[in-house]
């Protein structure tokens, strides 16, 4: 075995998410690899992602041991393994079952990993432990709602096949019953919530990283201001803002957990009660983490110092800063059919923010490149049938 190198990650990546944590990983000065699904993935056209391994579309713990193995070997020692998606956060909590050690698995238990990717257990689990919840139903064959709109929300991320969406909304109890007839084999796959009042910017967002004591070793919060699509979808345009009760109620909730590695916390603030409501944690990085990075928080490198027992001190966030990913943001307002003049006066307004892109960073051009070239079709057609649409 060689000598130890400098420390370094392994990024199981994932579109956006991942093509953040390579650039994150970079600007932390870390040797970086990256595992893929698919060659077409964002963070294959980067620059920083210089070492690659291409994994089945579908990948076992089998799959990636081998690699993992080889990299402690010629390395010298382990690295840090971080996930992107729902799924790679499961295989790292395989991994850590099995008690595989050649990597440094910085992710909280199975049992909490468990519990987070299934959201019937999560709200349980918060609402024994005291965290505010939207009204919940469980039982979606026997529970009767008094109050709407409802968003159903599959319970794993592999229901998302079945519902064929994210989640869906409901607004009557007409809509309810349709519903359930239509789903009436997978009700129990499913929970509902009532929808917390607000627009999406009343959506704020924590991207943390709990250490080994369970301790909040790096926390950056951000208010949504757009997402895709429209309303109950993931950030397409964000500001900075730092929020004391927020990361107070991360710690609490990192502690009650016993969770430690990256995670990103969802709250929603109800308009007329200004209540912060908890809405979800995933249990791996989250989507917008160069956001997290370009404002002086690079949870990445706050998961390999706690990975290695130490801590990394952070200066204060840098507020006020607009991270937007332009083509996502467009389209998903062009799916909710917002006026296309709108639209305009919003984007020309925020030209006088300091801005962060999604995807564009000029050190960094391809995945930006890549990117629009697909946006920009589908774009093209969109605004072709809305144009349609109002001249006939």
């Amino acid at each position: 075995m060689a000598a130890m190198n400098r420390p370094y990650v392994i990024i199981l990546a994932n579109g956006l998410n991942g093509l953040g944590a390579v650039r994150s990983a970079a600007h932390a000065g870390l040797k970086t690899y990256t595992l893929l699904t698919r060659q077409s993935d964002l963070s294959a056209y980067s620059r920083f992602s210089q070492y690659r391994f291409l994994l089945p579309i579908n990948p076992t713990v089998d799959d990636i041991k081998p690699i993992l193995d080889q990299l402690n070997n010629n390395e010298g020692g382990p690295g840090v393994l971080l996930a992107c998606s729902d799924f790679a956060a499961e295989l790292l909590g395989k991994l850590k079952k099995e008690g595989y050690s050649n990597q440094h698995l910085i992710v909280p238990t199975t049992e909490t990993t468990e519990v987070l990717n299934d959201k019937k257990l999560e709200c349980q689990y918060m609402e024994q432990g005291g965290i505010t919840l939207p009204k919940t139903f469980y039982n979606l064959e026997g529970d009767v709602p008094e109050t709407f709109p409802l968003i159903i929300k599959p319970r794993t991320f592999r229901e998302y096949k079945v519902l064929g969406a994210k989640n869906v909304i409901i607004h009557s109890l007409a809509e309810l019953d349709e519903f359930k007839q239509n789903f009436h084999a997978h009700l129990d796959q499913f929970i509902a919530q009532e929808v917390i009042q607000g627009g999406d910017d009343n959506l704020w967002v924590c991207n943390v990283t709990f250490d080994q004591n369970q301790e909040l070793s790096a926390c950056f919060v951000f208010k949504r201001l757009g997402t895709m699509p429209s309303h109950y979808g993931v950030t397409s345009l964000a500001i900075s803002q730092n929020n004391q009760a927020l990361r107070e109620e991360c710690a609490k909730i990192g502690k009650a957990l016993n969770y430690t590695g990256p995670a990103m916390i969802e709250f929603k603030k109800d308009q007329y009660s200004d209540t912060y409501y908890y809405i979800e944690t995933n249990p791996r990085l989250g989507m917008c983490n160069w956001f997290d990075t370009r404002c002086g928080i690079n949870n990445i490198l706050a998961c390999t110092q706690a990975a290695y027992g130490n801590r990394v001190e952070f200066a204060p966030q840098r507020n006020n800063f607009v991270y937007w990913n332009f083509f996502g943001d467009l389209i998903a307002r062009l799916e909710d059919r917002e006026n296309l003049l709108a639209i305009v006066f919003r984007y020309i307004a925020l030209l006088r923010r300091r801005r962060i892109g999604a995807l564009l960073y000029w050190k960094d051009p391809q995945p930006a490149l890549r990117y629009a070239r697909a946006s920009i079709t589908d774009i093209t057609q969109r605004v072709g049938r809305k144009l349609r649409e109002r001249f006939g």
